[in-house]
């Protein structure tokens, strides 16, 4: 298996000189399957030579390059399939990249995928079955396109440094929070028998018993809580929320296809005779 082979894609290009594959690219020059030219260009008997070769770039995934997550192949004049981008034009001489067909590309941010494409390979004129664990995608010049998938790690998770425990000097130590329960810091006393209870208990109504309690501290910094002195109680347009007890859903009995038919059936009696008596008459 060669270096990198792994790695998810992370570009592709067609060149129409295979020594001018772009930096960090690989030019598939030959089929997968046997050492035939993987010219993507079909050439007419009596036209100049006119070349075309898929070139791929793979790299450890980062934030700022995406991943090829699927490939597909369409007519020239077909529309390009939604969240797909075509290979247009050759990367070398900015001409046309391929011949009759388009190849189109689908790519996502590596954190929103956990499987991207990790080889594409062209098979020979003879060989028309993806081998195994690749998915064929198509037909170019006589030659089958065919891709492998592979797991994507998150880009960093290897090398992931801790974030420093201190900014502008103050500590990020974790906070303690206090494991009072929650009625006991509200300003109202929960009624008995409502503890635990949701939104739509037992109870619709909540009464207030006074202001809550102010500690020592915050009596001498005067802070009061600005809900003390209110009277907690249910929106009454939602008492009827209260009252949705014993509710019993019909059941709904299972229809087959023979079912519908005799249910919805219709002969079309009535129009075919009235349509005779026009013609009649």
């Amino acid at each position: 298996m060669e270096a990198g082979q792994d790695l998810p894609i992370t570009g592709v290009c067609v060149v129409s000189d295979p020594g001018k594959c772009p930096p960090h690219y690989t030019v598939i020059d030959k089929t997968y399957d046997r050492p035939e030219d993987a010219d993507l260009w079909k050439d007419g008997l009596f036209t100049r030579r006119v070349m075309r070769y898929l070139c791929v770039e793979r790299q450890v995934p980062t934030q700022t390059k995406d991943v090829l997550v699927d490939a597909t192949l369409i007519n020239e004049k077909d529309p390009i399939p939604p969240g797909f981008t075509v290979v247009e034009y050759t990367h070398d001489s900015r001409e046309k990249a391929t011949k009759k067909k388009c190849l189109c590309l689908r790519w996502m941010i590596p954190t929103m995928t956990s499987d991207a494409i990790t080889e594409l390979i062209l098979l020979s004129r003879t060989q028309r079955r993806a081998p195994i664990g690749y998915t064929l995608v198509g037909e170019l010049n006589n030659m089958c396109l065919c891709y492998k998938m592979g797991k994507v790690s998150s880009p960093g998770s290897s090398n992931q440094s801790t974030p420093s425990t201190e900014v502008q000097g103050y500590s990020a130590m974790p906070q303690q929070y206090s494991t009072i329960p929650v009625g006991s810091g509200l300003p109202y006393t929960m009624s008995p028998g409502s503890q635990g209870l949701g939104p739509l208990g037992s109870s619709a109504t909540m009464s207030r018993t006074g202001p809550p309690e102010q500690s020592s501290s915050s009596l001498a910094t005067g802070n009061v809580n600005p809900l003390s002195g209110i009277e907690w109680k249910m929106n009454p347009k939602y008492n009827v929320l209260m009252e949705l007890q014993n509710v019993t859903i019909p059941e709904i009995r299972g229809k087959t296809l023979m079912d519908i038919e005799n249910q919805y059936a219709y002969d079309f009696s009535v129009e075919r005779s009235v349509s005779k008596t026009a013609d009649l008459s």
